[in-house]
C-alpha cells in the first residue's frame, strides 16, 4: 500500500491531499497557512498515516475532521481504537488551535507525541492503565531530564482529563501518580564562559568567512545579558537616542514572535556599556535602518532562528576556538556571573536581566564574591 501526502493551499485555507488504493481524498482543514496552521496540517496528517498503517482508516475522515470542529462528539467505536499517540495528537491539535500557541509551546506537543510513541507503540488509550504508564515513564527518564519528563507529565495527565468526556476514558487517570515518582536532581552547575573564551569566541566570530555576520549579535549578548529571543527581537525604535538603554519588551523565538512579548511577559529597560552603544552607533551608519527594522537580522534579512543559530553557527564557532560545548543561552549566565563577582548589586542586575531576585540569589550566590564579609570588631 503506498500512500502520498502532502499539504496544499487554497486560497489562504490549508488542505491535506493523498492517494490510498487508487482512490484519491482530500480534507480541508479551515486553518489559515501560518506557522502554527502548518504544525496542525502536518499533526493531522500523521495521525492519518499512521491510522492507515494500523489499518484503522476512517473512510469518511470524519474521525480527522473531529479535531478541527467544535463541540463534536466522537462516534461511539472511536474510543476502543484510538491509539493513546492518536489521542495525544488529536488533544494537541485543540490546544494549538484554541489557545493559539507559540511555535516553542507547539514544538513540546510535537516532542511528547514521539516520545509517547516510542514509549507506546499503538497500544489502545483505553488499555493504558497506572502499570503501562509507570513503565512508559520508566522509559522516558532513560533519555529525558527529570524536569523534562514532569513538564511532559502535566501536558499527558491534562490530555487524559480533557479525554473523559470527548472519548469515554474511565477509571483514575493512569498518569496522576507517575508525576510525584519522578525525581528531579538538583541542576548542575554549568560552567561559564571565562573572559578569555568570550573574548576567543567574539575573534572567531569575526573572522570567519561564513558567520562574521553575527559578531556584533554575540557581542550585544556577552554585554547585557539579554536572552536570545530578545537580542534577536531587538529592534531600532527600542533604543534610547545615544544608545545608552535599550528597552526589552519583544522577543522572537525559532524565527517567530513571542505573543507574550518577553519569557516572563514583562518589560524591563537596561544599560548598555560604552562598548555597545559604540558598537551601535556604528551599526547603524552602515545599516541606516528605519525605527521597526530589527537591529539584528540573519543575513537573509530576516529575524535570527536561535535553533539554527546554535546547530550551525555557535557550534562551528566554539570547536574552531576547541572551547567546551555550552549552548548559546550560557552566554547570558556568563554576563551575570561575571557582573555579580565584579561586585554588582544583585538586586539591580534582577531587574537588568528580568530575573526574580530570589529565583537569581539561589541561582547565582556562587558568583559572589567569597572573601570574608563580616567587619572585624577586634
Amino acid at each position: 500500500m503506498s500512500t502520498r501526502i502532502w499539504t496544499d493551499k487554497k486560497g489562504s485555507s490549508l488542505r491535506l491531499r493523498w492517494n490510498l488504493d487508487g482512490k484519491r481524498y482530500q480534507l480541508a482543514l479551515g486553518v489559515k497557512d501560518d506557522p502554527i496552521g502548518r504544525s496542525y496540517a502536518k499533526m493531522i496528517a500523521g495521525t492519518i498515516e499512521r491510522d492507515i498503517q494500523c489499518s484503522n482508516f476512517d473512510k469518511t475522515l470524519e474521525r480527522y475532521q473531529n479535531s478541527n470542529k467544535r463541540n463534536r462528539k466522537p462516534k461511539a467505536e472511536e474510543p476502543s481504537r484510538l491509539t493513546a499517540v492518536a489521542l495525544f495528537e488529536q488533544y494537541a491539535v485543540v490546544m494549538i488551535r484554541d489557545k493559539d500557541l507559540a511555535p516553542g509551546s507547539v514544538h513540546r506537543y510535537k516532542a511528547i507525541a514521539s516520545k509517547l510513541r516510542e514509549c507506546l507503540g499503538d497500544k489502545l488509550a483505553l488499555s493504558v492503565n497506572d502499570s503501562i504508564a509507570k513503565n512508559a515513564v520508566a522509559v522516558m527518564t532513560e533519555t529525558l531530564s527529570g524536569q523534562t519528563v514532569k513538564t511532559y507529565l502535566f501536558l499527558i495527565r491534562a490530555c487524559w482529563d480533557w479525554a473523559r468526556d470527548k472519548y469515554h476514558l474511565t477509571g483514575a487517570n493512569p498518569w496522576g501518580d507517575c508525576i510525584g515518582r519522578v525525581k528531579v536532581q538538583s541542576t548542575k552547575q554549568v560552567k561559564p564562559f571565562t573572559i578569555a573564551e568570550l573574548q576567543a569566541i567574539i575573534a572567531a566570530f569575526k573572522c570567519h568567512s561564513h558567520y562574521s555576520h553575527y559578531t556584533e549579535f554575540v557581542i550585544f549578548l556577552s554585554h547585557s545579558a539579554c536572552r536570545i529571543g530578545e537580542a534577536a527581537g531587538l529592534r531600532w525604535g527600542n533604543l534610547g537616542a545615544d544608545f545608552s538603554t535599550a528597552w526589552i519588551g519583544e522577543s522572537i523565538s525559532r524565527g517567530h514572535q513571542n505573543k507574550k512579548g518577553t519569557k516572563t511577559g514583562k518589560t524591563r529597560t537596561i544599560q548598555l556599556s560604552p562598548t555597545v552603544r559604540s558598537m551601535l552607533a556604528d551599526r547603524r551608519d552602515r545599516m541606516n535602518p528605519q525605527p521597526e527594522d530589527l537591529v539584528f537580522p540573519s543575513p537573509k534579512g530576516l529575524a535570527i532562528n536561535d535553533h539554527r543559530f546554535r546547530a550551525r553557527a555557535w557550534k562551528t564557532i566554539l570547536e574552531s576556538c576547541q572551547i567546551e560545548y555550552r549552548s548559546p543561552y550560557k552566554i547570558r549566565h556568563s554576563a551575570i556571573s561575571h557582573a555579580l563577582s565584579n561586585g554588582a548589586n544583585f538586586i539591580a542586575l534582577a531587574e537588568q536581566t528580568g530575573h526574580d531576585k530570589r529565583v537569581m540569589l539561589d541561582t547565582y550566590a556562587h558568583a559572589i564574591d567569597q572573601e570574608c564579609l563580616f567587619v572585624d570588631i577586634g
